[in-house]
């Protein structure tokens, strides 16, 4: 059948609620007349469209169409006449369901105007906040691409505490390389310039790594170091302002030469950024006495022959802006590039003192403070080491006393909380009390830390002079 055949049947259907015939006729023209208009200005917009003009969905609409303009045309006589009201009562009855809700939506067109402005603000802002969603997203994901997630295990007798640190950029040792050796100093392709006049040596290194209470003595004695441990030197401060430069250059000089006289750290870097090698990488400095750390390969004890010791020129009792001037963590960074490249060293190795000094007479932890609080890691291109579970509570049982908590500011690290709730499962597994099963492995350090002094005598590294007892440290 023709459209405009259907189109008049359906008007039709319409008119005879109109009881005047003059009304019937020009109510029937006019909505033709309109329709017909609505169909060309359809045809002419759509016209390299043929195959949607020749579509069933495309007759459907124009009948929609249709329905809302015979809506519009009885609107009009409704107010006019009984008849109009009767017809557009019968119409609600008569029409389709779509036709009856495109006229609703025709009557009611300002109130949805209205909520469709609403409605395109909300869009709008969604689509804001979804657009800056996803760049933070994509951020994220692009700096995974050069950040790698690191979870330190804590290994142990009764399964580990674990730790879950945040993700430190991604650097791969082997990027960094000796650029140039002049006379009293190394120059490195990160930029990194290590000065050589005061290196010394001191004993060859020799360790054990532990893991389930055993050495594992495959090989026989570690010689290359695995990680590093960073330091404050804690000598007297001087302001540092322009007028102090000389004054500050001259107590540089004095800790210099004091921690060469002791061989106490492998490596120095001043306030003003000079990093210095006292002794030399190969052997052990005499910078952590009793320690514990457990990271990458097992755990370790005793870390001045597994660990290098790296000391900043400043005070924990320094204020937060002269801690570490900006030369020193611009220097700490690439000293540790450095460390890390020449020596494999995993970042779940790089560790403050503070986190794992012990004092194995009173089983306590933080036995020296520095860095147990506020060390930079990220600065350093590190991940957090605070949240990690230290095996020196988790695994042997150290604890800490409220004058412990007081010397750290009035709190402890985070994972050393986490490693008691570790420790107390581990006695609890255990069904032994966690003073008794704490006494254990307090004899269990102190046979660990035998082994390797045996150890390092038979094979001729001998002992350092003056390191023995529980106040081993670096200062």
């Amino acid at each position: 059948m023709d459209t405009s055949q259907t189109y008049t049947k359906i008007v039709e259907g319409f008119a005879h609620f109109f009881e005047r015939p003059e009304a019937r006729l020009r109510f029937l023209n006019h909505t033709l007349a309109r329709q017909t208009a609505s169909r060309e200005r359809a045809d002419q917009a759509l016209r390299r469209l043929k195959f949607f003009r020749r579509s069933r969905l495309y007759d459907y609409l124009l009948r929609a169409w249709l329905y809302h303009l015979i809506f519009q045309e009885l609107k009009g006589y409704r107010a006019q006449t009984e008849s109009g009201r009767r017809g557009l009562a019968g119409l609600t009855r008569t029409a389709p369901l779509v036709a009856r809700l495109t006229f609703r939506c025709y009557q009611f067109r300002h109130a949805l105007g209205v909520v469709g402005v609403l409605l395109l603000c909300t869009a709008f802002y969604g689509a804001y906040r979804g657009a800056e969603w996803g760049a933070a997203r994509a951020n994220d994901y692009l700096s995974a691409r050069y950040r790698k997630v690191v979870g330190v295990a804590q290994p142990g007798p009764a399964g580990a505490a674990r730790g879950q640190t945040s993700l430190p950029p991604d650097y791969r040792p082997g990027r960094v390389w000796l650029v140039e050796q002049g006379e009293g100093f190394e120059r490195y392709s990160n930029g990194a310039r290590i000065l050589l006049d005061l290196e010394t040596v001191n004993r060859p290194r020799g360790y054990y790594v532990f893991s389930g209470g055993l050495p594992q003595t495959a090989g026989g004695l570690k010689r290359e170091p695995v990680g590093i441990v960073y330091h404050t030197s804690e000598n007297d401060m001087l302001p540092f302002t322009p007028d102090n430069s000389d004054s500050i250059e001259v107590r540089s000089r004095g800790l210099l030469e004091y921690v060469r006289r002791n061989k106490s750290y492998n490596y120095v870097i001043d306030r003003f950024g000079q990093v210095y090698r006292i002794v030399r990488d190969e052997d052990a400095a005499n910078h952590t006495g009793n320690s514990v750390w457990a990271g990458t390969g097992g755990t370790y004890v005793g870390l001045n022959d597994s660990f290098l010791g790296v000391c900043f020129e400043t005070s924990m009792e320094a204020g937060g802006e002269e801690r570490l001037t900006e030369a020193q963590l611009v220097a700490g960074r690439l000293l540790t590039q450095v460390l890390r490249s020449r020596h494999q060293i995993d970042d779940a190795n790089c560790v403050a003192h503070g986190l794992v000094s012990i004092n194995p007479t009173t089983m306590g932890i933080a036995f020296h403070h520095d860095w147990a609080r506020g060390f930079p890691f990220e600065a350093m291109g590190l991940s957090d080491k605070y949240p990690v579970a230290p095996a020196s509570v988790a695994e042997f049982g150290f604890t800490y006393d409220e004058a412990t908590v007081e010397k750290l500011g009035g709190a402890i690290w985070q994972g050393a909380a986490a490693a008691e709730e570790e420790f107390a499962r581990r006695a609890a597994d255990a069904k032994t009390a966690p003073e008794q099963l704490r006494r254990r492995m307090r004899d269990a350090y102190r046979e660990r830390m035998e082994v390797q002094r045996r150890a390092r005598a038979s094979s001729g590294g001998g002992e350092a002079p003056g390191r023995a007892g529980p106040e081993d440290g670096d200062r």
